[in-house]
């Protein structure tokens, strides 16, 4: 058998397993994601979980060289070997990275992550996964499939590695690549043992033909766990970025941000009385919404996204523009104004949230609902913004809400709303800044929101996240709020005197907003 048309006949029949490769989560992720702080988490992860693969390479190349000996392939054997020795410490080179990562991320970002805990963290499965393939090859019949295993791995630097480190580069700059040798040495190094194994692969093939489907099933097994690998960094990331960070509580300095009072009761409802500002905020708010497709009723029959609510007449915005461009709105809306039943109520029923305010002892004529939290997804995507946007809209809003309660006589009797999104995690961010599901409310499945909606509270301000209460301070500032609400001259992260349940309808409604 010709090895050239031999290798070639390998590499058409793990093409499918290398396009599952490439349209992957984990890579698809990496490439369309340009949120520094995403990346920097997942290279910590990628070092810290990649390190405990990494480690028994030498080991798993040594001992499939002897099991390939005992079967006779001394020439593959002799190879393996070779190659074993020039994996060995490379794990090392992982830990020097992720050691540095480490202090790059501590230098400018919360939460701290100490480096000795990320390794001892337990394998991902596609670790785990990326593991057990390497033993079963060999303890199998076939452990010469090593090889394939090999040849698949060392490629995807080749096919990758500049990618990547052209993208980190991108976004960090020159100062990040001595903390990524792991990469780019492997670029180098992977030019070299791509080639070897292309030889012995091809050797393996002309002397044992019948290898081939062994080599094949190996070589798809070890992408497929590499692949689920990289997702697993990715949604451990992620998770990772969900706590808040605030590393500033200092609004970002290219950002504006304005304050409108309710409409109602200076201007009529007809269409066309209104400021240009609430048509600019229902249109981002009806594309946020709209979210490609998974809520039509967004869109106008014109084309055109729009989210027309009559609450919004009676409520307060709280905007953030970069340069004229809006990128961000929230809604803080009192009941007492006379408008339309707030979301939650409509969500859950009137019966239900009467009942739900009864049981704690409030009163609907001082209850405020703070929803349509959303931030404009291309600037998300283009520049990772709207996390830091979204914690200060929802800093402002808070600022703004908790003002608006201490102008009551009897504050105890006060509560805000916030109903939260499930599907996107909304519900788990909210959770991390202080908020309670309320007592008695089960999560309402929503047909118009493609979501499960959970109703939650804080009954003190006390409960909220301490940085979380030094922004809402920072925001009242921000947003002119003693000026628009005079008694607003109090001092969150300070104890208030008296508390205010929040009951949650903050409506995060877009994978594309995450608090991080």
């Amino acid at each position: 058998m010709n090895p050239l048309l031999s290798l070639e006949r390998y590499n058409q029949l793990l093409a499918p397993a290398r396009e599952r490769f490439e349209s992957s989560i984990g890579l698809n992720a990496l490439r369309s994601n340009r949120d520094p702080r995403l990346l920097e988490a997942f290279l910590l992860y990628f070092c810290a979980i990649g390190a405990q693969m990494t480690e028994p390479v030498e080991s798993w190349i040594s001992r499939a060289a002897s099991c390939c000996a005992t079967l006779g392939l001394s020439d593959l054997a002799e190879a393996l070997t070779r190659h074993a020795k020039a994996e060995a410490g490379h794990h090392l080179m992982m830990i020097a990275d992720l050691r540095s990562l480490a202090d790059y991320w501590n230098a400018r970002h919360t939460p701290l992550v100490d480096a000795d805990e990320l390794l001892r963290q337990p394998p991902s499965y596609g670790a785990i996964r990326y593991c057990q393939v390497h033993e079963e090859n060999i303890a199998s019949d076939t452990p010469f499939a090593q090889i394939a295993i090999e040849y698949e791995i060392e490629q995807l630097p080749l096919r990758y590695g500049g990618l990547f480190v052209a993208r980190c580069l991108e976004i960090f700059g020159p100062e990040i690549l001595p903390k990524l040798s792991f990469v780019t040495e492997h670029i180098d190094l992977d030019i070299a043992h791509t080639h070897f194994n292309a030889q012995q692969l091809s050797k393996l093939l002309e002397l044992v033909p019948e290898s081939l489907p062994a080599l094949v099933v190996a070589g798809c097994a070890a992408l497929n766990a590499y692949a689920q690998f990289l997702t697993d960094c990715v949604e451990l990331a992620e998770n990772h970025c969900q706590v808040p960070s605030f590393q500033s509580e200092a609004p970002f300095r290219f950002l504006s941000w304005r304050l409108h009072r309710p409409l109602s009761d200076s201007i009529g409802g007809a269409v066309g009385s209104w400021p240009n500002w609430v048509d600019e905020v229902r249109s981002l708010r009806g594309a946020v919404l709209f979210d490609h497709g998974r809520r039509p009723h967004f869109v106008a029959g014109n084309g055109c996204y729009s989210d027309s609510d009559p609450m919004d007449l009676h409520a307060w915005h709280v905007l953030a523009y970069a340069g004229e461009r809006l990128v961000g709105c929230v809604r803080v809306y009192p009941l007492a104004g006379g408008g339309p039943p707030c979301l939650t109520e409509k969500l859950i029923g009137e019966d239900q949230f009467s009942q739900a305010l009864r049981r704690m002892g409030k009163n609907r004529s001082k209850t405020i609902e703070v929803g349509r939290w959303v931030v404009d997804p291309a600037f998300r995507t283009g520049s990772s913004l709207a996390p830091g946007i979204g914690v200060q809209l929802a800093a402002g809003a808070g600022a703004l809400a908790f003002a608006l309660a201490h102008q009551w006589e009897d504050i105890s009797n006060g509560v805000v709303m916030f109903s939260a999104g499930s599907r996107d995690k909304q519900y788990l961010v909210l959770s991390r800044l202080g908020l309670k599901p309320v007592s008695g409310i089960e999560p309402v499945a929503s047909i118009e929101y493609d979501d499960v909606i959970r109703v939650m509270c804080c009954t003190d301000t006390q409960q909220l996240q301490p940085r979380f209460r030094r922004m809402m301070d920072v925001m009242a500032e921000a947003i002119q709020l003693e000026q628009m609400v005079p008694t607003s001259a109090i001092h969150f992260h300070l104890r208030i005197s008296g508390s205010v349940d929040i009951l949650d309808t903050g409506e995060m409604y877009s994978s594309d907003i995450r608090l991080s």
